[in-house]
């Protein structure tokens, strides 16, 4: 007897769904423990049923380890909408007969938080007064990964480019940011009215680890105009925080993506790349399939826009 995707369907529980998304991604049933709270035998048998539901094996061993099959790769991209669609339910009913979260939790660099965020933020609270805001720091892997892990409600970070896109979120622009150069006072070009790389090549470059959007775009654009040789890197940095406070103490000429009128470039000088480097944008990363509630989604208007320029 032929068994409808239907009938398949029912036989699944969430439960299950919970298990294979946590197994997959911390790659094996000791990391997923705990993060699920169950048994590692517990949730050996709830992947088992669902390998049978599917008809198909969804983790190999490896040696000691399990790595997941590509039918598991792609069912994995398919069921964390889903169930992050199930649990938003929940928020949007609970809003609409008159409750509210007691917090929003909000995950972001420093540079944003200490130049742009304060205002949106101050108006947000004005129009929630009793949620409470949870601000922590991360980079942008681990910013994006909290936000999967359910530890945050939304990360703000620069844009990441598709090959670094996290399966499982969605991204909503929020406000754009000018590439610069950020240079000591005494710099031989900090009054010249126009900076490009090649007047800065030669210097030592205080720049994003290697992960960074940001890196990534100096270096293409180095590459492009074949400066890249020349590139001399004197500090690499998580964040465009730590960049500006390498140059104030001389390390060398920054390069980072901001606001030209932001107050953390008071002690130095910055100069716009934006011909060369272009803009960046800083966007909102939620679980995809979420649906915003209205106090979320009052929260990105309020952010929107946040750089003022």
């Amino acid at each position: 007897m032929t068994i409808s995707p239907a009938d398949r369907a029912a036989m699944l529980s969430v439960q299950q769904l919970r298990t294979f998304c946590a197994v997959y991604r911390y790659q094996g049933y000791a990391a997923a423990e705990p993060h699920l709270g169950l048994a590692v035998p517990t949730m050996w048998e709830q992947i088992k049923s669902l390998e049978q539901v599917y008809r198909n094996p969804l983790f190999e061993r490896q040696g000691r380890k399990i790595v997941p099959t590509p039918l598991a790769d792609m069912l994995y991209r398919q069921i964390l909408p889903i169930l992050a669609g199930l649990e938003s339910s929940f928020e949007i009913v609970e809003e609409h007969a008159g409750g509210l979260p007691d917090r929003v939790s909000i995950v972001t660099g420093v540079r944003m938080m200490l130049e742009e965020l304060g205002e949106p933020l101050r108006e947000f609270q004005k129009v929630y007064p009793d949620v409470r805001l949870r601000l922590m720091h991360a980079d942008n892997i681990t910013a994006q990964q909290r936000v999967l892990d359910e530890e945050a409600d939304l990360a703000l970070l620069i844009e990441p480019p598709p090959a670094l896109a996290r399966p499982g979120l969605t991204y909503r622009r929020l406000y754009s940011l000018d590439a610069m150069a950020v240079l000591p006072r005494r710099h031989r070009l900090s009054k010249a009215t126009t900076v490009t790389l090649a007047d800065v090549i030669d210097d030592p470059l205080i720049v994003g680890n290697a992960q960074t959007v940001g890196r990534q775009l100096l270096e293409h654009a180095l590459y492009r105009q074949g400066l890249l040789p020349r590139l001399r890197i004197s500090a690499e940095t998580d964040n465009s925080a730590f960049t500006i406070a390498c140059v104030r103490a001389r390390l060398g000429v920054g390069i980072i993506a901001g606001t030209l009128k932001g107050g953390l470039l008071k002690q130095v000088v910055a100069k716009s790349l934006r011909d060369e480097l272009g803009r960046t944008f800083v966007v909102a990363a939620l679980r995809e399939g979420r649906e915003p509630t209205a106090l979320l989604g009052s929260l990105l208007k309020a952010l929107e826009g946040a750089s003022g320029q």
